[in-house]
């Protein structure tokens, strides 16, 4: 989930506070999803929970958020995503974002509304079915390690079994994240279609 910018404040001792600070973990040290299947891993998703790397006010966050995937004829994936905007009195939105393959499956990169600001989309672990973990280290320290981080928990349902919340905490750990500081995404009415499709963030 992304937010408007005027719902978004940085304070960076949160944004410290967000990645261990006795973290060893070094970016470029990060496993993802062993043969990993892109194939699979097409369709819909549920946004379970997310951590950014801004606080962001109760009040701002989107519900029902859900993202579709669907492979392009270049092989590259769209993602059409809709939600409920809290600034717009809760009504539906949808918007569309591209991600790019790379020579590594499972390591691909995000572009956001398709306006050119190229991020990581790391699929961490994932079962396929149930849940998928997806990483992306915004800002490396000199020693390799996260800075800033932002990360997403998506499930094929609204929500996720007690050992599937499990599993997925403890790939969350393993990140040096700290599960507490994401944001739970609540789901009770989703959309399938919005009424303007250009009511996005941005």
């Amino acid at each position: 989930m992304f937010l408007k910018p005027l719902a978004i404040i940085t304070f960076s001792y949160l944004i410290h506070s967000l990645v261990a600070s006795n973290c060893t973990l070094r970016v470029d040290s990060i496993h993802v999803e062993a043969n990993f299947t892109l194939e699979r891993y097409l369709g819909q998703w549920y946004e379970f929970e997310w951590l950014s790397d801004r606080y962001v006010d109760p009040d701002a966050l989107y519900e029902d958020y859900t993202q579709l995937y669907r492979r392009q004829k270049d092989g590259n994936i769209t993602i059409t995503t809709h939600g409920r905007d809290p600034f717009n009195g809760h009504g539906c939105l949808q918007f569309s974002s591209t991600i790019y393959l790379t020579v590594t499956p499972g390591k691909m990169l995000f572009n956001y509304l398709n306006h050119g600001n190229i991020e990581n989309y790391w699929v961490v672990e994932t079962d396929y079915t149930n849940y998928s973990v997806v990483y992306n280290c915004i800002q490396l320290n000199s020693d390799g390690t996260c800075k800033s981080a932002m990360a997403w928990v998506y499930s094929r349902h609204p929500n996720l079994s007690d050992d599937l919340r499990a599993r997925v905490s403890h790939v969350i750990e393993s990140l040096c994240l700290d599960e507490a500081s994401f944001y739970k995404t609540t789901h009770n009415n989703g959309c399938s279609v919005a009424p303007n499709p250009d009511s996005v963030v941005g």
